[in-house]
């Protein structure tokens, strides 16, 4: 990484959002390229917070382009992050990331049993524009008992999502987008969704 930021300007920087999604979980949305990370703390809340035994600050992500960085909080050293492996997060909690999708720079952080997210969240997603939801691997979002893919688009604040559709489908099922309105249950395709901010 060309440029090395100190850890003592991190601060909650992150756009934040849960997306529910019946049948497949809650799901901690971020966008930006910079979230800090740790646990519990009341007065100042990291951008990713894990209820275990991980230091108040444990360190920081950073996206540059498609890859991510890990800055440590205390030693102030910065290195690639290896999609699969576990990040140095200094306690029990184990978390891993991964990049599903050579389409999309968006990158998921998943937590080994029995720990989870704060906020009652299955995964986190470090959004970079685009997000794919589905059964298949490349997805960012697992959905095992649907067979519909869909896109989710950040453009700022607004979120929309697109239908994937199948070339048998009839033409209105194909592309469609549908706004994500904070707070309102929407159906696409075979899936229903509520996109909060967190």
């Amino acid at each position: 990484m060309s440029a090395q930021t100190s850890s003592n300007q991190d601060s909650p920087s992150a756009s934040r959002w849960r997306l529910w999604v019946d049948g497949c979980g809650g799901f901690l949305l971020l966008a930006g390229n910079r979230w800090t990370v740790g646990g519990f703390d009341q007065q100042s809340p990291p951008d990713l917070c894990v209820r275990a035994d991980w230091p108040r600050r444990s360190g920081t992500i950073i996206r540059q382009d498609a890859d991510y960085f890990w800055q440590s909080w205390q030693q102030d050293d910065t290195s690639l992050i290896q999609p699969g492996n576990l990040l140095p997060t200094g306690g029990s909690a184990a978390m891993t990331l991964d990049c599903p999708s050579p389409l999309s720079n968006s990158a998921t952080l998943s937590l080994r049993g029995p720990h989870r997210f704060d906020g009652h969240v299955d995964a986190a997603i470090l959004v970079d524009q685009v997000l794919l939801m589905g059964p298949t691997p490349n997805c960012h979002i697992r959905t095992i008992e649907n067979s519909d893919q869909i896109v989710l688009v950040a453009r700022g604040r607004q979120w929309e999502a697109q239908l994937k559709g199948q070339q048998n489908d009839p033409p209105e099922n194909l592309d469609s987008r549908q706004p994500l309105v904070p707070g309102e249950r929407i159906r696409i395709g075979s899936l229903a969704m509520t996109l909060e901010p967190a």
